[in-house]
């Protein structure tokens, strides 16, 4: 069952096709990167709305269940989720608030610093706040949202997964170990400190074939891929590696401007250039299933494919999805 544990494409029909196309029957969609809960909760009706327009194609991912459901039926489930903790004003009952309309993941901070800690545009001195982000950390485990440290910069990442008492995500980056520093985005690839203590807590790396963090970049073939995967597994085991596309078609300029600058600068911080294209063997998501047939060749059993093409996320979503039983 093939789960994409992130995706930022602008929600259209032809999105859902393409996701229909490539069989794959779990998606992770962004609904906020800086916007604050009134932003936010209007894009969450949006993707209600949708889903309940496009039920053909697309059905609500509240659990692990509603995956491998929408994957049994020939439709995708779509699991919201943040790419910041912004959306929750540093209220903790709107982390509650915002489980019970269906958001299951949130990054704990973007590219910047905030209330909860430090991103990796930020440097390595700033961390995981002791007050908010602490907190923050124990109401997402109490109520059952998985905590992502994708865009969090490496003391924030590590002190993250020292305070959560439940497993934690990177749903989308790279083993900078791998990749090396000569790609656009390379600090926002983690260090293999970070994925295997994230390995260590039980969560799941989700790799990325995305341009500015993929080994060389907008050249990076299959068998690149491929063999970034191989790293990864050799370094944190196959029941840790899954694949997180980071892909955002559809999404024009003012968007990316938005995800770059937000209201808090006139420009960029980071230098970064315009809108890149997506390797011609992904195809929109199709290209998944030339990457798991080059695994097979490469030796790796059924039953491994099966765990990095989603059964690793399943087995995480799973518990993660749920309230704490204490609690």
């Amino acid at each position: 069952m093939l789960v994409d544990a992130l995706q930022f494409v602008k929600p259209a029909r032809e999105r859902f096709e393409e996701w229909h196309a490539a069989g794959i029957a779990g998606v992770h969609a962004t609904v906020a990167i800086w916007e604050d809960s009134t932003e936010t909760m209007r894009e969450v009706g949006r993707w209600q709305r949708l889903l309940a327009e496009n039920a053909d194609l697309l059905r609500e991912g509240r659990s692990a269940d509603d995956i491998r459901a929408a994957g049994s039926d020939g439709r995708t489930a779509v699991v919201l989720g943040f790419q910041n903790s912004s959306p929750f004003e540093d209220d903790l009952d709107l982390v509650g608030a915002f489980h019970q309309a269906g958001v299951r993941i949130a990054q704990l901070t973007y590219n910047t610093q905030n209330s909860a800690g430090a991103g990796c545009w930020e440097g390595d001195d700033a961390g995981l706040s002791r007050t908010y982000g602490i907190n923050l950390i124990r109401e997402m485990n109490r109520v059952g949202m998985l905590i992502d440290v994708s865009h969090c910069n490496e003391r924030t990442s590590l002190e993250a997964l020292e305070a959560s008492e439940r497993p934690v995500a990177i749903t989308h980056a790279n083993p900078r170990g791998f990749v090396g520093e000569n790609v656009e985005l390379a600090f926002r690839n983690k260090s293999d400190t970070v994925l295997k203590k994230a390995a260590e807590s039980g969560g799941v790396v989700g790799l990325s074939m995305y341009p500015r963090i993929a080994p060389s970049g907008v050249d990076c073939t299959v068998a690149q891929f491929c063999d970034m995967i191989a790293y990864t597994v050799d370094l944190i085991g196959v029941e840790h590696v899954g694949l997180g596309s980071d892909y955002y078609a559809g999404q024009g300029d003012e968007e990316l401007h938005w995800w770059r600058q937000g209201r808090w600068s006139r420009e960029p911080m980071v230098p970064i250039s315009g809108p890149v294209e997506f390797p011609e063997w992904f195809a929109a998501g199709r290209g998944y299933a030339t990457v798991l047939e080059h695994l097979r060749k490469r030796g790796f059993s059924e039953s491994e494919v099966e765990l990095i093409s989603g059964g690793n996320w399943l087995r995480m979503f799973g518990t993660g999805f749920v309230a704490d039983s204490r609690n």
